[in-house]
Formats: structure tokens, sequence, C-alpha cells
């Protein structure tokens, strides 16, 4: 059984093609859209789906009349036409086809109107990453309505060795299709995000022994003392260990965060709102950041 030609369809890789019986080379980005190629030279874009009535295959064009990102634009509406059961008719090429948003399209708003606006910097940093090295490479040429679920299950299956890497993946997409819903780029209820079930993840739980943690506090007085390590950094150290705190926390706190007389630190910048650490009750303002605190024993 012939292994199926699948390549990124562009009007550069089309225009090099050929063969020497037909054949037709599938898209990578959108399942059912190729372009067959005969001997003479001849290339024609053409369109395969399953329909409630069983598989259709219809022409979408010629290449050189049609583009092949013209094709492709095409030939999402026809596989939609064609899985919803309505006659997958080509359009004539002077009829208008509807600016159907890519997912390109839709993360760029994202990115714009949603991460940079309500996301913390670290949240804001791994959600780019995702959409940047994941999201936009698998899908971002196509349609948000051509976005299937399993093309979405196959980016996720093949994150699989970093579970966590590829939960993330799916949970930013689903979120930018639950915000398109919103901004009305698709229609209600759409999202093939749904169906995916998530990797579980391991969640790290190593704490420091007694032993170790009497050797760290060799090392920070050794550190402290030689001047290898600036006193602030030495200080900030300290603090994380005994409050628990992320080191942003740590690194960003000031006097007005701090009640010394309960020995307890507040933190504001929590999704649920303040958050109050027990903390030491003992503290000096470092000479470096004079508008922050730092533990000192």
């Amino acid at each position: 059984m012939a292994i199926p030609q699948r390549r990124s369809l562009s009007n550069r890789m089309v225009a090099a093609l050929t063969v020497e019986r037909d054949t037709v080379f599938w898209d990578q980005a959108l399942t059912g859209f190729g372009v067959r190629v005969y001997p003479s030279g001849g290339k024609v874009y053409v369109v395969q789906a399953r329909g409630p009535k069983g598989p259709k295959r219809v022409t979408v064009g010629r290449h050189g009349v049609i583009g092949a990102a013209e094709a492709r634009r095409r030939a999402a509406l026809i596989i939609l036409r064609i899985k919803t059961g309505e006659e997958p008719v080509p359009l004539p090429l002077a009829a208008k086809i509807p600016d159907d948003p890519t997912v390109a399209e839709l993360a760029a708003r994202y990115l714009d109107e949603h991460v940079t606006v309500s996301c913390k910097p670290a949240t804001a940093r791994d959600t780019r990453s995702a959409i940047r090295r994941y999201i936009l490479p698998a899908l971002g040429r196509l349609p948000l309505k051509a976005v299937e679920p399993g093309q979405v299950a196959d980016l996720h299956r093949r994150l699989a060795r970093s579970p966590a890497t590829a939960n993330k993946a799916v949970k930013t997409l689903s979120h930018m299709y639950t915000l398109a819903e919103g901004w009305s780029m698709i229609g209600e209820g759409f999202n093939p995000c749904r169906s995916v079930t998530k990797y579980p993840e391991r969640k790290r739980k190593r704490c420091l022994t007694g032993a170790e943690l009497d050797r760290l506090e060799q090392v920070l007085d050794e550190a402290a003392s030689g001047g290898s390590i600036p006193s602030g950094a030495v200080a900030a150290i300290r603090l994380l260990m005994v409050t628990g705190c992320r080191k942003n926390e740590i690194l960003t706190l000031r006097w007005e965060d701090v009640d010394v007389v309960a020995g307890e630190i507040r933190l504001s910048d929590r999704k649920t709102g303040f958050y109050f650490v027990p903390g030491p009750v003992e503290a000096i303002q470092c000479q470096s950041y004079p508008n922050r605190l730092l533990y000192l024993r």
C-alpha cells in the first residue's frame, strides 16, 4: 500500500513537483486538502472529506489559476460543507470567500489583548513560548473553523515526552478558542480541544533534609563572610528557606508587605487575593535594594 505523500503545500513547492504517474500530495496542515500532479505537468488542487453521506472528493481549482493559499481557504470551506451534509460545490473563482480568521490571527490578538494585559510575566513568557514553538507551526495557517479535534490530539501526542508542555499547549489553544467565541471570531460552542485528555503530571515533592539544611547554612555563612556572594542574595535565599515563597515574591517584597509584630508577610499579588505567610520577625534592609526587605538570622 502506497504511503500518502504529505507536504506543506505552497506555491513554490507545488510548482517544483514532478511525477512519472498521477500522484496526490496531501497538505500537512489541512487534512483532506491536496494537489494532484500529472506527468504532463498539470496540477489541480483537490479536497477529500467524509460527510454524513460518505466520502467525497472535489476539485478546487488548477494551480496557476489560483494559488496554494487561496486553494487552502476554499478547501477549508468545502470540507466544512461536506461534513455538515451540504452540497460541496466549488465556489466560482470570482466569488468572494469570507476572510475566516486563522489560528495565527487569533494568536496575535490573544497575545495582544489577553496575555500582555492579564498575565503575570512568567505566565506570559510560558504562553508565548507554547504558541510560538508548538501551536503556530502545527496549526497557524489553518482557518479557526477548519481545525479538527484529531489535529489537536496529534499536537498533544507529539509532545507526550513532556506531559506538562503538551498539556500547556492544548490548554493555551483551548483558552484561545474560548476568547475567540467572545470576540465573535467563531460560532458558539466550537472548540476542537475539548476531546483531548490531559496527560498526568508528576508533582515534585522534594524537601531538604536536616543535614542538607545545615550544610546550606554553612555554605551561606562562608559565602557571606568571604564576600563571594552579595549579602542581599544570601539574605534572600534564607528568606526563601524559612517562608517557602516563590523567588519573585521575595525579590519584590517591600517593607509595607511585612508585619514584624505579627511575624507575617502579606502577599497581595496572588490569584486568590491576600495571602499571609508566617515569617521571621528579624529583618534588615539591604543597602543595594533600599526598598526591599531581606531576612537576617
